[in-house]
């Protein structure tokens, strides 16, 4: 039998459970106590390989869930060539409680000047209930990296939504909340409505609703041969940037034993009992 976090249809109604018991025993100190599978775990991800690099110039990886409360998981820096580089294994660690509702990567460029310059390229979203179904294969065949192992086409992003990767580091400054009322004071001293971030969101959505319904009613108007019910004639996704093969694991979280650790000994350039 599966992991109770792999089996995708029950996912909504275990992860809560599963929280709740885990809490209950934080709570009396007892977190040694907690069962495997009702603790917090951890996604890992293995990178394997990445082929068909469009991309020119050096790049790197970032991993989060959405919804998500932290900032993504970055891979080191990788330089584009023919054929396929292989990614070495290195391993990415995301949380997961189960209440996610999928896992997002992101291929960035790399500009070396701040991290807040470097603009994502190409991304790939993965349903929450297929990282289970991939993370369940790999429980059972641990000793294979194919079981678990899936490769994806990340498709081209438009500038507009690379660009909305900046939001992140300006809430490192100045966060979101505070930042929004600053606007909409600044509007209101000068007599102009500012709609706020989700209200802009929302208008974004009715306008690509929009956008779709008029182009499914040009295309019945000209007799074409689009499919109305998939939003007509619209523009598809970008063209895949980058193919990168992924393996995936639901493990418990750690436990850093901090028993032994205060055994461990003081590094000796800090040791100041030996004058170092």
């Amino acid at each position: 039998q599966g992991h109770p976090l792999h089996g995708g249809q029950h996912r909504q109604s275990v992860a809560p459970a599963m929280q709740s018991v885990y809490s209950f025993f934080e709570s009396v100190g007892l977190t040694e106590c907690v069962p495997a599978d009702a603790g917090p775990h951890v996604l890992r991800l293995t990178l394997i390989s990445a082929s068909n690099i469009r991309q020119k110039s050096n790049f790197y990886l970032e991993a989060w869930t959405e919804p998500s409360q932290g900032y993504p998981k970055n891979s080191r820096v990788h330089r584009p060539g023919p054929g396929t580089k292989d990614l070495a294994c290195e391993q990415l660690e995301v949380d997961w409680s189960g209440q996610e509702r999928e896992l997002v990567i992101h291929a960035v460029e790399y500009r070396g000047s701040a991290q807040s310059k470097d603009l994502p390229f190409a991304e790939v979203r993965i349903p929450a209930s297929a990282v289970e179904r991939y993370a369940a294969e790999a429980g059972a065949y641990e000793m294979s990296m194919q079981h678990g192992t899936r490769t994806f086409n990340l498709l081209e992003l438009e500038r507009k939504d690379a660009l909305t990767r900046k939001l992140r580091f300006q809430d490192m400054v100045l966060p979101g909340s505070m930042l929004a009322s600053l606007v909409a004071k600044i509007g209101a001293e000068n007599a102009v409505y500012v709609p706020s971030l989700s209200e802009m969101e929302a208008l974004k959505q009715a306008n690509e609703k929009l956008r779709r319904e008029n182009a499914t009613l040009r295309s019945l108007a000209s007799g074409s041969d689009c499919d109305a019910c998939c939003g007509g004639c619209a523009p598809k996704r970008g063209e895949a940037s980058m193919r990168l093969a992924v393996r995936f694991e639901l493990l418990p979280t750690r436990s850093s034993d901090l028993g032994k650790a205060a055994m461990v000994r003081q590094a000796s350039f800090q040791d100041l009992k030996a004058g170092r």
